[in-house]
C-alpha cells in the first residue's frame, strides 16, 4: 500500500481509529484508577571501600576490579535472605502468626515451608538496590502499599545491612580468636616443655648457658691443642733420648753425653797424665820396679773409675729415655682423655643447641599465634562499620504507581498503533476505490477517464472513477479529464 492510499484510507476511516484510541485510553485510565496505589521510599548509603577492613592495608582494595567486585558483593548482601530476616525481625513481621501476611502465605503454600523464606522472596521483588557507577553510593528503595511501611522497611533494610556487614566481619574474627586461643595454649605447653627439657639438660651436664658451654669448649679445645703440642715435643725428645741411649750402650766412650761429662773428662785427663808418667817411669825404671807397679795400679784404678763413670752416664741416658717414655705415655693418655672430653663437650653443645633451637621455634610460633590472636580479638570487638547512611527514607508524598500520566502516554502510543492496525484490517476485509490506481488493481480494467473533484482541481481520491470497457490505460502525463488519443 502506497503512502497516498494509506492516507486516504486513514482519512476515510478516521472515526474507527479515534474510537479505538479512545477505548484504549479509557480502559487504561479506568485500570490505573482501580489499581491499588504503591509507594516507594528510598534511602542511600555510602560504602567506604578503603576502610572495609580497619586492620588491613587499604591499598590492596583500591584496584578498580576489586572495587567493582566489592560493590557487587554488597548489593547481593543487601538482597540476601539474612538481611531480609533481620528486617522482618526489626519490623515485627513475624510476631503475629494470624496477620494478613501469614494468611496470604497459608493460602499460597498451604502452610508448607518456611514463612520467613517465602516472605524474604516477596520482599526481594519489592526491593530496588542500585549502586552508583564509579562511586561507593548505593540507593536502597522499597515499594509498599502505604507510605509509612515503605519508609520503615527501607530504613530497616539500611540498618540490617549495616549490622549484617559488621557481623560478617566480626563473626569470623571471633571464630579465629577462639581457634588462636586454643592454639596458643597448646604452643605455650610445648614451649614450657621445650624450656624444661633444655633446663634439665643444662643442669644434668653442668651447662649454665649455651654461651658458657661455648666458653668451656674453647678452654678445653685450647688444652687439647696444648697437649697435642706437648705430645709432639715429647715424641721428638723421646726419639732423641732413645737414639742416644742406643748409641751409649753400643759405644759408651763415643757417646756425646759421656764425652761432654766433666767428671769423665777429668778422669780421662788424669788417666792420660798417669799413663804419660807411667811411660816416663818405664823408660827409667824396670817393669818390676815398685814405682812402676804402683803407677800401673793407679792407672788401672783410674781406668776402672772412668769405665764405671761412663757406664753411670750411659745408664743416666737410659733413665732419661725412660722418663721421656713415661711422660710421653702420660701426655698421650691425657691427650686421649682431653680429646674424649672435647668430643663429649661438642656433643653436649650440639644437643644443647638443638634443644635451644626447639625452644626458639616454640617461642616464635607462640609469639606469632599470640599476635594473631590479639589481632583477631581486636577485630572481633570492632564496632566501626564502613557503611555510612547518607539519606534516611521518609514517607513519600506521591504514589510511585500507578502513574496516570505515564500510563496514558504509553496507552496513547499503543492505542495509536492498535488503531492503525484496526483500520488496515478493516480496509483489507472491505476494500474501497480510494484512488485511480485502485481501478486496474481491484477491477483489473483500464482507466479511461477520471473526473476531478470539485473541491480540488487536478486531484484524485474523492471523485468518481469510471472504468471503460476496453482500450488501453491513458499514458502517464495525459491531462486529467481527457481521453488518450
Amino acid at each position: 500500500m502506497s503512502l497516498a492510499r494509506f492516507l486516504l484510507t486513514l482519512k476515510a476511516r478516521w472515526l474507527t481509529a479515534v474510537l479505538v484510541l479512545a477505548t484504549v485510553l479509557a480502559v487504561t485510565a479506568l485500570v490505573s484508577a482501580l489499581l491499588p496505589k504503591q509507594y516507594s521510599a528510598t534511602s542511600m548509603v555510602l560504602v567506604d571501600i578503603k576502610s572495609a577492613d580497619p586492620l588491613a592495608v587499604s591499598a590492596q582494595q583500591q584496584q578498580s576490579g576489586q572495587a567493582a567486585a566489592y560493590m557487587s558483593t554488597q548489593v547481593d548482601l543487601i538482597q540476601s535472605e539474612r538481611v531480609a530476616r533481620a528486617v522482618m525481625a526489626a519490623t515485627g513481621m513475624t510476631r503475629d502468626p494470624n496477620d494478613a501476611t501469614h494468611q496470604l502465605w497459608r493460602s499460597k503454600t498451604g502452610g508448607v515451608g518456611d514463612f520467613e523464606e517465602w516472605q524474604a522472596a516477596r520482599m526481594k521483588k519489592k526491593l530496588d538496590v542500585r549502586p552508583t557507577k564509579e562511586s561507593g553510593i548505593i540507593s536502597i528503595g522499597y515499594t509498599a502499599d502505604d507510605r509509612q511501611s515503605a519508609a520503615q522497611i527501607a530504613n530497616a533494610y539500611v540498618q540490617a545491612y549495616v549490622d549484617t556487614s559488621l557481623a560478617l566481619r566480626v563473626e569470623p574474627a571471633r571464630t579465629s580468636t577462639t581457634f588462636f586461643d586454643e592454639r596458643a595454649t597448646q604452643l605455650r605447653a610445648s614451649l614450657d616443655a621445650s624450656q624444661a627439657k633444655l633446663s634439665d639438660f643444662q643442669r644434668q651436664h653442668g651447662l649454665l648457658t649455651i654461651g658458657g658451654a661455648e666458653e668451656r669448649l674453647d678452654v678445653e679445645t685450647a688444652r687439647l691443642n696444648e697437649l697435642s703440642s706437648q705430645l709432639v715435643s715429647l715424641q721428638a725428645q723421646t726419639g732423641e733420648s732413645g737414639s742416644r741411649q742406643s748409641q751409649a750402650r753400643a759405644n759408651p766412650e763415643k757417646s756425646p753425653e759421656v764425652i761432654n761429662n766433666p767428671v769423665i773428662s777429668g778422669l780421662s785427663a788424669e788417666v792420660l797424665r798417669q799413663e804419660t808418667r807411667l811411660n816416663e817411669m818405664s823408660a827409667r825404671l824396670g817393669d818390676r820396679h815398685p814405682s812402676i807397679v804402683e803407677q800401673r795400679a793407679a792407672v788401672a784404678q783410674l781406668r776402672s773409675q772412668l769405665a764405671s763413670e761412663s757406664r753411670r752416664v750411659a745408664a743416666s741416658l737410659g733413665v732419661s729415655d725412660t722418663v721421656n717414655q713415661q711422660r710421653l705415655a702420660q701426655v698421650r693418655t691425657s691427650l686421649e682423655a682431653q680429646r674424649t672430653k672435647v668430643l663429649e663437650l661438642t656433643t653436649r653443645r650440639d644437643e644443647a643447641r638443638v634443644l635451644q633451637k626447639d625452644v626458639q621455634n616454640a617461642q616464635s610460633a607462640f609469639d606469632a599465634v599470640t599476635g594473631r590472636s590479639t589481632q583477631s580479638a581486636t577485630e572481633s570487638q570492632a564496632r566501626m562499620s564502613n557503611v555510612s547512611v547518607l539519606k534516611t527514607a521518609t514517607p513519600p508524598a506521591l504514589a510511585s504507581s500507578p502513574q496516570m500520566d505515564v500510563n496514558l502516554g504509553v496507552a496513547a502510543l499503543l492505542g495509536s498503533v492498535l488503531a492503525l492496525v484496526v483500520v488496515l484490517v478493516q480496509e483489507q476485509r472491505n476494500r474501497r476505490l480510494r484512488c485511480a490506481d485502485d481501478v486496474p488493481e481491484l477491477l483489473d480494467l483500464p482507466l479511461l477517464v477520471e473526473i476531478p473533484s470539485r473541491h480540488r482541481a487536478g486531484g484524485a481520491g474523492q471523485g468518481l472513477s469510471l472504468p471503460g470497457l476496453g482500450g488501453p490505460r491513458p499514458p502517464s502525463g495525459t491531462p486529467k479529464g481527457r481521453l488518450p488519443a
